[in-house]
C-alpha cells in the first residue's frame, strides 16, 4: 500500500475537475487511484498480466494512478507523461526513479521507437481533445508493440446529463464537443462519445476488443468516481491509415449526419451565450 509517499499539492490534482478540498483526504484520493488502476485490470483482457511488461500512463496528471504500479508484485517498466510541465517535476522528485516521466506537446510524436509498450492507458484525455483525437490515435497504435492494448475512457452515456444537460441519445451523440477553448486549468474542452462512433472511427485502425457506456469505474461506497465508460483497442496490423481516413463520416451510417447536426446547433448556441456575454460585460 503506497501509504509514505507524498500526496500532491492541491493546485496539482485540482486540475481533476473535483473539488479541490477533496484532495486533502489523503486516503480517499489514495483509494481513487487504487480504485482507478483496478478499474484498468477489470477491462483488460482475461489473459492480461503485468508482468513484464512495459507499460505507459498517457497523460498521468499528478500520478493518481500510475503511483500504485509500483505495487502490483510484478516486474514491469512504466512511464507517464503529461502535457503539464509542473505535475511531471512533481512526479519525477516524488514517485520516480522507478518510474520514468516525461512532458509530452498537445501535439504527436511522442519519444520513443514504435512497437513499444504493451499496454498504453489513457483516463481523461480523450474526454477532453477536441482536435488533433485522429493523429494522438495514430501516434498511439505506432508506439503500441503487435498485438499491444489501448485502454482510454470516455465520457458517454453516464455523462451525458452532467455535460450537456440533456438525457442520453445515441442517435444525437458521435464525438460532440461542448466547452471548446475552455482552459485546461478549468477542465479543457468536455467531449462525448457514442460507443458506434468509437467502433466507427477508432476502429479504421484498431481492434476493437469492448465499448463500455458506463459504469467502468466502482460506483459504490466512498471517493466513487464520476460514471465514465471506456474503449479496451488492440493494435492491428493496419499501417496506412491517415487523419482523413479516421475523421471521414461514413454516408450509409444515418447517426453520422444527425450526431453531426445536433453538435452544430449546440455551437451555435454556445457562440450566441458568449457574445450575448461580452455584449453585457461590454455595456453594450
Amino acid at each position: 500500500m503506497d501509504t509514505d509517499t507524498p500526496v500532491p499539492p492541491v493546485a496539482l490534482t485540482a486540475r481533476l475537475a473535483q473539488a479541490p478540498t477533496a484532495w486533502r483526504d489523503v486516503e480517499g484520493y489514495l483509494e481513487r487511484g487504487r480504485q482507478a488502476l483496478r478499474a484498468i485490470e477489470r477491462i483488460l483482457p482475461d489473459e492480461w498480466t503485468w508482468s513484464n511488461k512495459r507499460v505507459l500512463d498517457f497523460g498521468c496528471g499528478a500520478g493518481r494512478v500510475v503511483r500504485h504500479l509500483r505495487d502490483i508484485g510484478a516486474p514491469v517498466q512504466v512511464w507517464g507523461c503529461d502535457i503539464d510541465p509542473a505535475c511531471i517535476a512533481w512526479n519525477t522528485e516524488n514517485l520516480g526513479p522507478s518510474i520514468s516521466f516525461f512532458v509530452n506537446d498537445l501535439v504527436p510524436p511522442l519519444p520513443f521507437e514504435s512497437d513499444t509498450f504493451d499496454l498504453v492507458y489513457s483516463l481523461s484525455v480523450f474526454t477532453h481533445i477536441d482536435r488533433h483525437w485522429a493523429s494522438w490515435l495514430l501516434e498511439l497504435h505506432r508506439v503500441l508493440a503487435p498485438g499491444g492494448i489501448l485502454v482510454a475512457t470516455i465520457m458517454s452515456e453516464g455523462m451525458c446529463e452532467a455535460v450537456s444537460g440533456e438525457e442520453w441519445d445515441e442517435s444525437k451523440v458521435g464525438m460532440n464537443v461542448y466547452e471548446s477553448g475552455q482552459p485546461w486549468e478549468l477542465g479543457g474542452p468536455m467531449v462525448l462519445h457514442s460507443p458506434w462512433w468509437i467502433r466507427e472511427h477508432w476502429g479504421r485502425l484498431f481492434h476493437v476488443v469492448e465499448v463500455r457506456a458506463r459504469d467502468v469505474f466502482d460506483q459504490s461506497g466512498s471517493g466513487a468516481q464520476d460514471d465514465h465508460g471506456a474503449a479496451v483497442l488492440q493494435k492491428s496490423g493496419v499501417t496506412t491509415v491517415t487523419v482523413a481516413e479516421l475523421e471521414r463520416l461514413n454516408p450509409s451510417e444515418p447517426r453520422e449526419a444527425s450526431a453531426l447536426s445536433h453538435d452544430v446547433l449546440h455551437l451555435r448556441s454556445e457562440v450566441a451565450a458568449l457574445r450575448a456575454e461580452a455584449r453585457r460585460t461590454q455595456g453594450t
